[in-house]
């Protein structure tokens, strides 16, 4: 059974309340980024697929997101993600890869399907603060726009996005029951339980394996911009943490100026767009785990401070698919580079 804390979350670590009355214990003082997100650009580099349209890149990508594959954003760029997300479909399936990517582009399912605006979309608009103190203030750290709310929700670019909907050229105005074309995603939840999780950190992919070994699923990830702070071998999962709040803690950054400047604890509410997103998996290293991003375009980087950094959807569906106890294995961590 799940562990699900109602947590506070400290730096990248976890404390303060639950409502199933478990204990959880004292967190680790873990630095993170005074900025709400750290970007840095390096990743895997294979051989794209070649020879696709960008729609007929688009609807591999979505493809390989409903059978569990994820490619981070869909947006019809053939890179190193939706590479990596086919090689591991293909392998999952005992497949070439070019035999995959034709299986995969034959679905009977359609790339795009219709969606008619709601209400509920609508009211998802907010903001999300870059400073933490007036992140504070907010009641919820929201997407900032229309077409960011429907970023997250079907997994795709908002560049993308605007080029599936090129009539609509004006999303401020965009009322309820509008239709707009959007990718065919799969649900935030998955059938499949994982009987444990391998985390690639040559490779930034968290795949997930069945009962009989199978691989199942996987997942673009970012890892720590420093190697060394990779908590690297045998883990498991501890808990689960839903909708979390962030609390940043001036004294966790003596070298900040703007920490010291504000001088107390700040408790970042949660949302989509809040620093570690809409889910916290707690790992049996202390201070670890892996969590969502407001930022999903940065996945598949070294950027974080040790914690395993995925897309919204899919740190959701991953969470759907396993329990605490699952094992986790933290491998291929590069040598050490300047960085």
């Amino acid at each position: 059974m799940k562990n699900i804390l109602s947590l506070i979350l400290i730096g990248t670590g976890f404390c303060s309340s639950t409502s199933w009355g478990l204990e959880c214990p004292t967190p680790p003082i873990v630095k993170v980024s005074t900025a709400l997100v750290t970007r840095t650009s390096s990743r895997p580099k294979p051989p794209s697929p070649t020879g696709l349209s960008l729609l007929q890149t688009a609807l591999l990508q979505a493809a390989l997101d409903r059978n569990g594959f994820g490619v981070g954003l869909i947006d019809g760029q053939a890179g190193s993600r939706t590479t990596l997300a086919l090689r591991d479909y293909a392998r999952s399936r005992g497949l070439s890869e070019p035999n995959a990517r034709t299986e995969l582009l034959s679905e009977s399912e359609p790339a795009t399907v219709i969606h008619a605006l709601t209400n509920d979309d609508l009211t998802r608009v907010g903001t999300a603060p870059g400073d933490w103190v007036e992140a504070e203030k907010v009641t919820s750290m929201a997407c900032g726009s229309l077409d960011e709310v429907l970023s997250e929700r079907f997994h795709v670019s908002r560049h993308f996005l605007q080029r599936l909907n090129p009539a609509l050229t004006n999303w401020p105005a965009v009322t309820a029951g509008t239709e707009i074309t959007v990718p065919n995603t799969r649900p935030s939840s998955w059938s499949v339980p994982a009987s444990r999780l391998e985390v690639d950190c040559s490779e930034y992919r968290i795949r997930a394996f069945g009962a009989t070994n199978d691989l199942i699923a996987s997942f673009p990830c970012s890892i720590a911009r420093k190697l060394h702070k990779v908590p690297v071998g045998d883990l498991t999962l501890v808990a689960f943490a839903p909708n979390p709040n962030y609390t940043f803690d001036p004294e966790n950054f003596p070298e900040s100026a703007r920490a010291q400047e504000i001088g107390r604890k700040i408790i970042i509410p949660p949302g989509p767009r809040n620093p570690v997103g809409v889910y916290w998996l707690s790992l049996s290293a202390p201070g670890f785990g892996m969590h969502g991003t407001p930022h999903p375009e940065t996945i598949g980087r070294r950027e974080s401070h040790g914690c395993f950094r995925l897309t919204n959807w899919d740190i959701t569906t991953l969470a759907s698919m396993v329990e605490a106890g699952t094992p986790v294995r933290v491998m291929n961590v590069p040598a050490e580079d300047t960085q």
